[in-house]
This record gives structure tokens, sequence and C-alpha cells, in this order.
């Protein structure tokens, strides 16, 4: 790059992370001088609660993230008990059906984040009505509205765009997302039984799955036709990727042990392809050189030190590739794909809305090196582990049990262990480390 493209170029960062602060400062101004309850003014609160969280994820603060979500869920409560038809326009205001799916989205990623890393109090995100609470197993849920009444999802036999595709996710997301709460919730019922209906309705999640998956399948075919763009490619391949992610999490929900894994290597491979068309398709639409930018393969673009070459740094306030490929990594014991997982998280600098890609390939970087027996004492040496020849035992294989980090000054605290075994108890397995990078 010239001197004077460079110069170029950090005055427009210069200039993005003024505006960005701005919008922050107007977002904190606008909730300061807020008061009533009025539609209107808690529209306002809500688009504050996105623009905040947006920014706090962009600078790394995950948990001031978390606390706008939980903001936003409880003023979504206060809504739907004083506003019931909220979003039927009216003279003293709505809201409107885009700004409810944009803090669903960012409800779901907040919920994922907290699944996969089990953050403590007061960081956890809550779905349910944040009043409600389980003295026993209970059917009320299952019948209980979401964000803005979105919660009734309808399956087509075939999706009519990737926009309707992308709607009909949000809402089973969500959905079930808010069945594994009230599981967990129930957990700790001292009859440890769950009705039958709760089978059924895990189920029927799991039908609607399959069925969003045929209803989709025309569309993830089309990916490559000329007639996509590099951008829409992207985007259809990475709502592949958090299909067969959500596939295999809902289904490993009822395993009691990591082996059970093994079984979703076709789905890991499916992953890992998919995250190199989204990387490649990224690149193409990024390339100043056209020439030879359709084409684009692992081999190809993985230079010596493991990433891609010519992808930038980037954020999304949406979910993209880094947490399927972080379930690859820590999750896949077939050593060649992990790898390739990890070095797709390496390939670029990505947050995606709280999501960072760098602190997702040192957790999977170092668990992989804990269950195939390196010394993960060690710097890291990313591509100097010697390959293993023997499948990884199930006594070695360990899950995260948590962490506790931060993005500004580049260190995690990790905590792994069995995954079958509960907090309080005895675990041999346990490990912890700080990781920096």
């Amino acid at each position: 790059m010239s001197t004077q493209r460079k110069v170029v170029h950090l005055e427009s960062l210069i200039t993005h992370w003024q505006i960005a602060v701005k919008q922050y400062s107007d977002a904190c101004n606008a909730m300061v001088l807020l008061n009533g309850q009025s539609l209107r003014s808690h529209r306002t609160r809500l688009m504050a609660s996105v623009l905040l969280a947006c920014f706090d994820s962009f600078i790394g603060d995950h948990k001031q993230a978390i606390v706008q979500i939980q903001a936003g869920l409880g003023l979504i409560e206060q809504i739907q008990t004083m506003y019931p038809k909220h979003q039927n326009p009216r003279p003293e205001g709505f809201i409107e059906e885009d700004l409810l799916i944009i803090f669903t989205r960012l409800a779901i990623q907040a919920k994922s984040y907290d699944m996969a890393f089990h953050f403590p109090q007061p960081y956890v995100i809550r779905l349910a009505a944040q009043h409600s609470t389980l003295t026993g197993p209970s059917t009320s849920f299952l019948d209980a509205g979401s964000s803005g009444g979105r919660s009734d999802v309808s399956i087509p036999s075939r999706f009519t765009s990737l926009v309707d595709a992308r709607v009909a996710s949000d809402k089973l997301n969500e959905k079930l997302l808010r069945f594994i709460e009230h599981l967990q919730i129930a957990k700790n019922d001292k009859s440890n039984v769950l009705p039958a209906s709760w089978k059924h309705y895990g189920m029927d999640l799991k039908g609607q799955l399959d069925a969003w998956g045929a209803a989709f399948e025309h569309i993830f075919k089309s990916r490559t036709g000329p007639q996509i763009s590099s951008v829409e490619q992207a985007a259809i391949s990475a709502l592949k990727m958090f299909h067969i992610n959500t596939n295999v999490l809902f289904m490993m929900m009822f395993c009691d042990t990591e082996s059970h894994f093994d079984g979703f290597l076709p789905q890991f491979k499916a992953i890992v392809n998919l995250g190199w068309e989204v990387i490649c398709a990224e690149r193409r639409r990024v390339s100043t050189d056209d020439v030879g930018s359709d084409k684009c393969s692992p081999r190809q673009h993985v230079g010596a030190t493991g990433t891609l070459s010519q992808i930038k740094p980037s954020f999304s306030a949406d979910l993209g590739i880094v947490p399927p490929l972080f379930v690859v990594a820590t999750k896949c014991r077939e050593p060649r794909l992990r790898r390739q997982a990890i070095r797709l998280l390496r390939s670029s600098a990505r947050r995606e809305g709280m999501w960072d890609s760098e602190l997702a390939a040192n957790i999977g970087h170092w668990i992989m090196t804990v269950e195939e027996g390196g010394d993960a004492a060690q710097p890291h040496q990313h591509n100097s582990e010697p390959m293993p020849t023997e499948p990884i035992p199930e006594e070695r294989r360990v899950m995260v049990k948590s962490v506790d980090f931060d993005l500004r000054d580049r260190f995690a605290d990790l905590r792994v262990g069995t995954r079958a075994v509960h907090e309080g108890q005895t675990d041999s397995r346990v490990r912890v480390t700080r990781l920096t990078w």
C-alpha cells in the first residue's frame, strides 16, 4: 500500500471511529433525557439499547453489551404489558417489525455467547420474562410469546427469499433457546421429572429445524449461480453454517459424553467447507484485482503462516462464521479438520457482534493441545504440533466450563472439565489457564 493510500485509510478509520463515538454519545444522551412511559419513548429507548450494545461489542466490552441486551429485554417485557398491540401504527407511535428483528438477533447472539462461555451472574441472559420463576416442571412457556409476539414459526415448503429464510431462522432459534433455558431451570427441580409435553415439544423443534433446512435447500444450491453476488453468497453460506451448527448443538443437549460429537463429522466438514466459501466470497468482494478473483481455495490462499492472504479485519453486528467454527475447533477431534477450523478463525481479525475470532481460535487451539497430550503451558506454536495418529480417548476430552476475558486487554482465563460433571462435584479433568494474545 502506497503512503498516500495509507494516509487515506487512516483518515477513513478516524472518521468511522468519530461517527461511532458520536452515535454512542447520542444514544446515551437519548437515554438520559427520556422520561415518561409513552410508546414513543419506549421505542427510542429500545433503539438506544441496540446502538449501545453494538458499540460495546465493537470496542470489546462484552459485559456492558450484555447489560444493554438485558435492559432491552426488560424494556420489551414492559412494552408487551403496557402496549399489547405495540406493532400496530397509532398516533402515539408503534414499534417497527425491523427494530424487533434487529434486537431479537442481538439477544440470540448474546444468549449463544452466554451458553458457550458460561458467564457468571449478573451477566446471564434470560430470554424468558424477567419476573417469571419456575417452581416446578411447567408447560406454561410452551405458549409464551417472544419479543414482540414473534415466537410462532411458520415454515413454508420453499422460502421465497434469503430474507424470509433468515427471519424464520431467527424465530426458530429464539424458540429453541427458550426451550433450552427452561430445561436448565428445570434441572434444579427436585422431582427430576419433566412432563411428557416437553419431549413432544423438543421433537417438534427438531422437526421444524429439518423443515427449515428443506425449505432453504433451493436457495443454498443457487449460491454459486452467476446471478448471485459475493455478498449474497457469503450470507447464504453463513446462514447454512448457523443452521448446521444449531442442529448439532440441539442433538448434543441430551448426550453426556464428548465422544458423541464424533458422530457429527459430516456436519463439521460442511461447516469448514462453508467457512472457506464465506472467506473466499469476502476476498472476491474486496479484491482490487479482478483477474482470477473468482477462484479461491484453501490450498491456493493459505500461506506459510497458516492464514489467508488479503483478508482485512472486520466488524459486523450480526453473527457469521465464528460461532460454528468455534464449535468445530472445540468439539471436532478429527485433527486435520480441527486445524482447518482454527486456521479459518485466524484468517482475519473478525468480530461478529460479541464473538471474537482470535479469542475463539485461542480457546480452540489450547483445548486441542490439552486433548492431544501436548504441552499446553508452552507459548502457542500454531503450526508446530505433530498430528496425532490415534483417536483422542474420552478420558482426555474436555469442554469449556467458564471463560472470563477482556478483549481490550487481550487475555482470557479459561477453565475446562468433564462434560457430565456439574459444579461442586469432583472433576479429575479440570484444567485452568490464562490465554494472552
